[in-house]
């Protein structure tokens, strides 16, 4: 599971910029050469711009569900800024009496200069805040693309205004830039909703963080846990009842099997199967090992596991390295389960044979093998050849769908045993495949 920042991502603040300095061209030139008066001081005309800006990215809106909401509001402000600045630029230009009245000078400095800069603060800082709220991607998508698209702005303004009919002409171009520049930005995957980072915490060289990501009208939609860019548990909101890939595969495992009485889950650290599995079976023994003490505390706190370092009553919980902590639990047991997102691409002891033989064995002989929710991590996981083995699939709820990238398309259970045929569901998932390479 990989995320990346859309290739065009950087294009709406880098038109918001190309208008912003539009705006601000167009006004100097209009209010410096306006006539006598305080106003056509350079100074003062670029310190109004300056103030105007600096206030709507004072003003933008901060971290909230309802952020893009917000941001539509500021963007429709924008462009009707944009709009009342053009009318009025094209009033001026054909009634030039204007420019040489103070209140012609006034309302030429509030609605060419201050009103267009404060609304394309507005838009920048919302970016900004969509930005660094997001799981990928940061504020320097909003920076840098928005001062290339002021220089841009700058230059073509420079450019084109002394050959113009009106300069109201270069403000209504700005407008439809404006306008495009919400289209595009609409258009991108980020834009569905809003996440916001409720937890991180480095682990190793990777960051474990806890997201909350909303619908555009603000509803909660998926609580989600990643471990660098692995998904390791995630939650709906409210009365929405789904269950995780592991849920469904103990649950559903458990009830098939008469002579189970222990569990053990590795990479289980946040899991909800303790819960789950001992409303099932209360006389339950269940172990979980757990290579990240974070994923522990952020599920512990975020996800109600209530899990603690050492484990409780019928439940234990070890962390540590995954070789060493399995050396230490013989078994054998009923159901083991193992999460794949558990194993960080350079742990080599993790995939290594030794420690895929080692979880074999912890397997009793009426007993069950589940690996998931993708496929086995790397070519030294081998099923004995005397065991049955089939694969597992279903699609991934809708709530996870919105993630993109973040995450694949369909969950993928794979199920071995020493003994006895393979059902042909485990709960929501579907038979898919049996065969060996």
């Amino acid at each position: 599971m990989t995320s990346a920042i859309h290739p065009f991502r950087w294009l709406p603040a880098l038109l918001v910029g190309l208008c912003a300095a539009t705006a601000a061209e167009v006004a100097v030139a209009s209010l410096l050469y306006s006539g006598p008066g305080l106003l056509r001081s350079l100074t003062v005309v670029l310190a109004v711009e300056a103030a105007a800006l600096g206030a709507g990215l004072w003003t933008a809106p901060g971290r909230r569900p309802d952020l893009m909401e917000a941001l539509r509001r500021r963007w429709i402000l924008g462009l009707g800024s944009f709009l009342v600045a053009t009318l009025f630029s094209g009033f001026w230009s054909f009634v030039t009496a204007v420019g040489g009245t103070a209140l012609g000078q006034g309302l030429g400095l509030a609605l060419l200069a201050a009103l267009p800069m404060y609304a394309v603060g507005g838009i920048l800082g919302a970016l900004g805040t969509a930005a660094e709220t997001e799981a990928v991607g940061s504020a320097r998508v909003v920076a840098g693309p928005a001062a290339l698209g002021a220089a841009l702005g700058f230059a073509v303004t420079g450019a084109f205004l002394p050959q113009t009919f009106s300069p109201a002409s270069l403000l209504l171009a700005s407008l439809v830039l404006l306008s495009g520049a919400g289209v595009v930005y609409g258009s991108l995957p980020h834009a569905l909703g809003l996440v916001q980072v409720r937890a991180s915490r480095p682990s190793g060289s990777e960051e474990v963080r806890v997201e909350d990501h909303y619908l555009p009208t603000g509803e909660p939609s998926v609580r989600v846990l990643f471990e660098g860019a692995r998904l390791r548990r995630w939650s709906l909101p409210g009365d929405r009842v789904a269950e995780g890939w592991d849920v469904t595969a103990c649950t559903s495992l458990l009830a098939s099997g008469t002579g189970m009485e222990a569990v053990l889950l590795i990479g289980g650290g946040a899991s909800a199967v303790p819960a789950a599995a001992l409303r099932e079976r209360p006389s339950l023994r269940i172990d979980i090992l757990e290579r990240s003490l974070c994923v522990v505390e952020l599920g512990r706190d975020h996800f109600e596991t209530g899990l603690t370092d050492g484990g409780d009553g019928r439940i234990g919980l070890h962390v540590g390295n995954l070789e060493e902590v399995l050396a230490a639990h013989p078994g054998p047991y009923g159901l083991v389960v193992l999460d794949t997102g558990a194993l960080a691409p350079a742990d080599a002891s993790a995939l290594s044979a030794r420690f895929s033989s080692s979880v074999v064995e912890r397997v009793s002989p009426d007993g069950y093998l589940v690996l998931g929710p993708g496929d086995p991590p790397g070519e030294d996981w081998m099923i004995p050849e005397a065991w049955q083995f089939a694969v597992y699939t279903r699609p991934v709820p809708a709530e996870l769908g919105r993630l993109g990238s973040r995450v694949p398309e369909r969950e993928v259970l794979w199920v071995a045993s020493p003994c006895g045929p393979l059902p042909d569901a485990v709960g929501g998932f579907h038979r898919h495949i049996e065969e060996r390479a």
